[in-house]
């Protein structure tokens, strides 16, 4: 059970120390009756049917502490449970659309979506196990654009200064932590191979295909070019992200430069259980590992065998004994 977590348990039995006070919801009494009455109605038949309901809601969902809620957002309150025909039809207030119902079989198995996304403050539920256990996740989704703000200049990186500074087009994708595609110690894939050479999009995002097949990626981003540097570009992300894939990757080529990039490394745009509003990244740059040239114009070198991904710690980066970024990103919600 999360911190802020909310927890009612209905058993065939009395109710003894129930984790939250019976008092909190209006259909006490005919849960008492189904639990213990002299009387059972249908409803209270079906519901020793399936004699282990939980229902677990999320209280400042995600959140570390529920002492994180806010006055404005108050976390969903499930208000009511009715169950007819084999179905609990559950409605909820307070919270933040979207939601999404989730649902696991124990304590210990994961959370697995139920349905779709809605908007609505209800949702009915097939009851078919012994047992299972519901949560209500609020603000699920989330919307955003980034601006990526190069600062890389003559002034601020000045040797071998390139006449024709400029950067590739933003490419990445949205994903949970079961995949990552670069990261600073490991071989670069083909993909980041010929963005940090060429300036390509297409073979990264061939790459993060199948992790949206496979239920570990959710979005393909792919936005534009800084002609000259400096400069600055911005990318609205397609869809909505979701609470499921809070990470994002997102890469740009130095432009001339052997196989030079600047980007970020499943970035979490969830922080203390919440959607980050804004958030400005630094971005240093990093060396692929797969072009051995040793300036911004020299020939292609091939790395045989392939190096590693890895910051710079010298030349280009190294000004004046300083590691000097080359810009920024900035990610704004926009919902």
């Amino acid at each position: 059970m999360q911190p802020g977590e909310l927890l009612l348990q209905v058993e065939n039995q009395p109710f003894a120390q129930p984790a939250v006070p019976i008092q909190r919801f209006p259909w006490k009494s005919a849960l008492r009756a189904c639990l213990g009455g002299p009387k059972l109605s249908p409803k209270c038949e079906l519901m020793k049917l399936f004699n282990r309901v939980v229902l677990l809601m999320a209280g400042c969902l995600m959140a570390a502490s529920s002492a994180r809620c806010t006055e404005t957002i108050l976390p969903p309150s499930i208000g009511r449970l009715s169950i007819t025909n084999g179905q609990a039809l559950l409605t909820w207030t307070n919270g933040r659309p979207t939601y999404q119902l989730q649902k696991r079989s124990s304590f210990s198995a994961p959370w697995v979506n139920l349905g779709s996304l809605t908007s609505n403050n209800f949702a009915a539920v097939p009851l078919t196990e012994a047992q299972a256990f519901f949560r209500v996740v609020s603000d699920f989704t989330a919307r955003y654009q980034v601006a990526f703000n190069a600062t890389w200049s003559q002034a601020t990186h000045p040797t071998n200064w390139p006449a024709n500074a400029h950067w590739s087009g933003l490419v990445g994708g949205t994903h949970n932590d079961a995949v990552h595609f670069f990261r600073v110690g490991e071989t670069a894939s083909e993909g980041i191979r010929l963005m940090a050479e060429r300036g390509q999009q297409a073979t990264l995002l061939s790459e993060i295909a199948p992790a949206i097949t496979n239920g570990t990626a959710q979005l393909q981003l792919a936005g534009g070019s800084i002609g000259t540097s400096p400069g600055s570009v911005g990318l609205a992300f397609p869809q909505p992200m979701r609470r499921d894939f809070p990470l994002v990757t997102l890469v740009s080529m130095i432009a001339p430069s052997p196989d030079w990039f600047v980007g970020v490394d499943s970035l979490n745009l969830i922080e203390d259980g919440r959607w980050v509003t804004n958030k400005v990244v630094t971005l240093y740059g990093m060396d692929a590992g797969t072009d051995s040239g040793a300036s911004y114009a020299s020939p292609d070198q091939v790395t045989a065998p392939r190096g590693v991904i890895t910051e710079f710690m010298g030349f280009p980066a190294l000004v004046n004994g300083v590691i000097v970024p080359f810009g920024n990103y900035t990610f704004t919600r926009l919902d």
